[in-house]
């Protein structure tokens, strides 16, 4: 396989990638994250996905007004004329940005401003081997309020705190679906191609009660639409496996294999559970989870979901009422106006 960093010699030119959908309220404490980097050569990419919220006036403004101020980093702006979900405005991202390392960014996180900077010299020690780069963060309110550390735990991902290299990109090029999430699939392709790097540094702020940490009322379409979207980008993973395999030793890619498939089995075992339609279905379902402690979340989650609709859905609102005062009482929610 052809390994892209050796080809890096200089300062790479890294893209700072900026996503937006109906984050009115937030993205312009994102974009002045974004337009503070201290990192250089680098470029700033912002794709909005059709907002009609009233977001993609604030960020031409912010982008003018940044650039008036005597700004010296390259912009490109994007405005999507249709909706493309996650992974299609992701996609659209790479598909505009030129540098050799895509820095991801919510448009309602603030990233600080070493952010870039601390990371492309830790991928330079690493000797531009890693794929996918991690850090850690700290949990903000809506309001901004710190709520403490998020410590991410060893092989968890989390698209607001990664970097990838551009060959997560350029190797394996578009998707299939572009309504998944697109953190899995590229991060697997991260480590299909090579190695990654974890920072113990926090260098973004994580806004919670926005986007997908929002409080939900309806727990089981959440969570289910959480695992029918996994089971969909395993799918692509296989893809992008079969792809990718002729560059692969044989090693690793019946490694990848059997990976992929014992995540796919997990993924659909908790999608029937919670999306099944008979209580027999979910019943058969929930007896093949068997990796699960019976005292956590999840153990809860496989007695509830199970139940009859009417039994289970109260204990299913009783969570999301408990879940919803802890957040309430935090301030990590969105305030209603």
């Amino acid at each position: 396989m052809s390994d892209d960093s050796a080809k890096i010699t200089e300062a790479p030119l890294v893209s700072f990638c900026v996503k937006c959908f109906n984050q009115k309220r937030f993205i312009l404490e994102a974009l002045k994250g974004a337009f503070a980097q201290t990192y250089r050569p680098l470029e700033i990419v912002i794709s909005d996905d059709a907002s009609n919220d009233g977001s993609w006036e604030i960020i031409t403004s912010a982008v003018e007004n940044y650039r008036l101020g005597g700004g010296d980093v390259s912009i490109v702006l994007n405005r999507n004329e249709t909706n493309l979900g996650n992974m299609g405005n992701w996609l659209k991202l790479c598909e505009l940005s030129k540098g050799e390392l895509l820095v991801k960014a919510d448009g309602d996180d603030i990233s600080l401003p070493e952010r870039t900077e601390k990371i492309v010299r830790a991928w330079e020690k690493d000797n531009y081997r890693a794929k996918v780069i991690y850090h850690d963060a700290e949990f903000i309110s809506p309001s901004g309020r710190s709520l403490g550390r998020l410590n991410r735990k060893p092989g968890a991902v989390i698209g607001a705190v990664m970097a990838l290299s551009r060959e997560t990109y350029s190797r394996f090029g578009t998707v299939d679906n572009g309504r998944i999430v697109d953190d899995e699939v590229f991060a697997r392709r991260a480590l299909m191609l090579g190695s990654q790097l974890e920072l113990d540094e926090c260098l973004v702020h994580y806004r919670l009660g926005t986007g997908v940490s929002s409080s939900q009322w309806n727990i089981r379409k959440v969570v289910g639409g959480c695992y029918a979207g996994l089971v969909t980008s395993l799918e692509q993973s296989r893809r992008d496996l079969e792809f990718i395999s002729p560059c692969l030793d044989d090693e690793t890619v019946a490694s990848w294999q059997k990976r992929l498939s014992y995540e796919t089995s997990e993924a659909i075992k908790r999608r029937d559970l919670i999306l099944g339609k008979t209580y027999r279905e979910r019943k058969m379902a929930a007896q093949k989870i068997t990796n699960v402690r019976t005292l956590s979340i999840w153990g809860f989650f496989r007695f509830a979901f199970a139940l009859p609709r009417p039994v289970g859905g109260s204990l299913l609102f009783c969570y999301a009422l408990v879940r919803y005062l802890t957040r309430l009482v935090r301030g990590s929610f969105i305030e209603r106006r």
